[in-house]
């Protein structure tokens, strides 16, 4: 029971932090019209509170996976721990975000860096972070890359209904222009994550870290073909006018957030039940 409390509340939070510090790094790099800004607020906002909720829920439901004392020795290990820090960084740059957007004179580079702080927390934490701090940063920016995408797709799911043909065109156009880097570079995070936890000397036998691993990498590629899809055959009808294609784009982007939900449900599971050092 504890065990699925402690995913469910992973799940929560892996999704709260990718809105939230996501939507402040699409926002930066956004250029978008003024319709857009109150759907980024939000965005912000509802991705944050979700954060705290679930990092607050986490540090109970470890504390109770260690037995359920709340005496110096378990409260030492959960929070004056790597794990500690991490929850520090999350709930420091929810807030902070989460203020941020009660300000009616934020700057961009403000939310960046409260964002930052909710994406440098995974170099605290997780498998990748057990491993070096070199490794811990690898899965920071792998985790950064994927919230900046995350927060783009929200941003482009509401210029599908909110903003006209042509400015979601102009919107779709420079996501493909970042979304070339910066995607890549999650790849190749990723791709770097996968050879340092597992161990390939040992395939073509799998662990259940290896299966779960797997099936989470063949998730995201299911949206990075998703996101090809739109850029291919959707963004080029939308730069020659089609008014009809906005509906159609708003579709595939969800079809793409719920695939990126699958991803999320996979990785929380995975670094629950199983490690890649069994």
């Amino acid at each position: 029971m504890l065990d699925a409390l402690a995913a469910l509340s992973k799940a929560l939070l892996y999704a709260g932090l990718l809105t939230s510090a996501g939507a402040a790094f699409a926002a930066a790099t956004l250029r978008a019209p003024d319709a857009l800004n109150a759907g980024t607020t939000r965005a912000i906002r509802r991705g944050a509170i979700l954060t705290i909720a679930a990092v607050v829920t986490g540090g109970l439901v470890l504390i109770y996976r260690l037995g359920g004392a709340f005496d110096d020795a378990t409260l030492s290990a959960v929070f004056v721990s790597s794990s500690g820090a991490s929850m520090g960084l999350q709930l420091a740059g929810a807030a902070l975000l989460l203020a941020a957007t009660a300000d009616p004179t934020p700057t961009h580079g403000t939310k960046v860096t409260n964002a930052a702080l909710m994406t440098l927390s995974f170099a605290f934490t997780g498998h990748a972070g057990a491993m070096s701090v070199t490794d811990g940063l690898i899965a920071s920016l792998h985790v950064s890359a994927a919230a900046w995408w995350v927060g783009y797709l929200w941003c482009l799911w509401w210029a599908c209904t909110q903003t006209s043909t042509a400015e979601l065109a102009q919107l779709v156009r420079r996501f493909g222009t970042l979304a070339t880097g910066l995607v890549g570079g999650l790849v190749i995070a990723g791709l770097v994550l996968v050879l340092v936890l597992v161990k390939l000397e040992q395939l073509p036998a799998l662990s259940a870290y290896e299966i779960l691993l797997a099936l989470k990498i063949c998730a995201a590629l299911s949206a990075v073909a998703i996101a090809a899809y739109n850029r291919v055959r959707l963004t080029p009808r939308l730069l020659a006018g089609d008014t009809g294609t906005a509906m159609m784009l708003r579709r595939t982007i969800t079809a793409e957030l719920v695939v990126i939900g699958v991803v999320i449900a996979v990785t929380a599971v995975l670094t629950t039940y199983t490690s890649p050092h069994e």
